[in-house]
């Protein structure tokens, strides 16, 4: 099964015109494979997994190859201003993001259907959407009780 998702979104860099470098294989099938909850990987922390298996992976790449698969809608960048870094996401499935402003944990959350946004968006304003994203901030359980409003 991951394979097969692997092997997709192979497909959909090449369709898109991207050439798939080894080190771009390294970074997609680490993505795919380590969905990191709750903080979602940075470039850094993807470097810093990576380079002991692949030490030909430099963060120059890491960081190029995270753009390009932004620009092919497979990763949405999460620009973070509790840390002020961005973190990734892969995009398999259509979902939202709850960003805590205390301690910076993004978790992905699928209890509302994100897929007609671009359709209602349209109808709203006439705007031909391209993509979207959809972030709700507030303080996680945990910083809650940190803070003493629980």
């Amino acid at each position: 099964m991951m394979e097969a998702k692997i092997q997709a979104a192979f497909k959909q860099l090449r369709e898109a015109g991207f050439r798939l470098t080894e080190q771009r294989e390294f970074i997609v099938r680490y993505l795919l494979k380590n969905r990191i909850e709750p903080t979602h990987p940075t470039a850094e922390m993807i470097y810093t997994d990576l380079k002991a298996q692949h030490p030909n992976v430099s963060l120059a790449t890491v960081y190029n190859t995270l753009e390009l698969l932004v620009q092919s809608k497979l990763l949405l960048a999460i620009d973070n201003k509790t840390d002020g870094k961005r973190h990734y996401d892969w995009f398999g499935v259509p979902h939202y993001h709850v960003v805590c402003t205390n301690c910076g944990k993004i978790v992905d959350a699928f209890n509302f259907e994100t897929q007609d946004l671009p359709q209602l968006a349209q109808a709203a304003t006439g705007y031909l959407p391209s993509s979207y994203h959809v972030e709700v901030h507030g303080v996680c359980p945990e910083c809650q009780e940190l803070l003493g409003l629980k």
